[in-house]
């Protein structure tokens, strides 16, 4: 009984410390965050600030033992405000859509890795632009169920309308393995 109720423990540990990636075809998640800076090439007397929130999802390969590749698509808004000239305050709403691919490296429970965007649509305030907007990071997640991690990153991102448009963002989110 003692080596049934041992074995028990180490399937259920090995269960819970196993890559979740090893075993995940696709994967999705939600995210939302802050804008910490920002800035404008032209005009602005202030860095906008705001927050964004987006989703996206990947179909996952392995590279290498421990290394994944998450290749798929997100979509995100970002809400954020300055001052276009000292008191003139301005609110915009910038939607995105593209392509998205993540870089993760399995450890157990931790998981580092690299994120990079490329918008194939661009909206600023119906200012619609293609293939002009890109973004790349870093972020780790948190194993807290085998199929279900918390994550945090660091963005950055710029985007070309009638100015050059720079973002620096935090996000948090919550990532499900299909």
């Amino acid at each position: 009984m003692k080596k049934i109720f041992a074995a028990l423990i180490i399937s259920a540990g090995l269960f819970l410390f196993l890559p979740a990636q090893g075993f995940a075809l696709a994967d999705v998640s939600a995210y939302g965050g802050y804008m910490l800076k920002g800035s404008i090439d032209e005009g602005s007397a202030t860095e906008p600030k705001g927050y964004n929130y987006g989703i996206k999802a990947h179909y996952n390969t392995s590279l290498v033992p421990m290394i994944e590749l998450g290749i798929g698509a997100y979509y995100q808004n970002t809400k954020f405000k300055f001052d276009w000239t000292p008191g003139n305050e301005r609110k915009f709403l910038r939607m995105s859509a593209g392509l998205d691919m993540n870089i993760i490296v399995n450890l157990p429970v931790l998981h580092p890795y690299g994120r990079f965007m490329y918008a194939l649509w661009d909206d600023l305030e119906g200012d619609v632009k293609k293939f002009k907007a890109y973004g790349i990071g870093a972020g780790v997640e948190f194993t807290i169920f085998p199929l279900i991690r918390v994550f945090g990153e660091y963005i950055y991102e710029k985007t070309k309308h009638d100015f050059n448009f720079k973002t620096n963002s935090i996000n948090l989110g919550i990532k499900v393995n299909i």
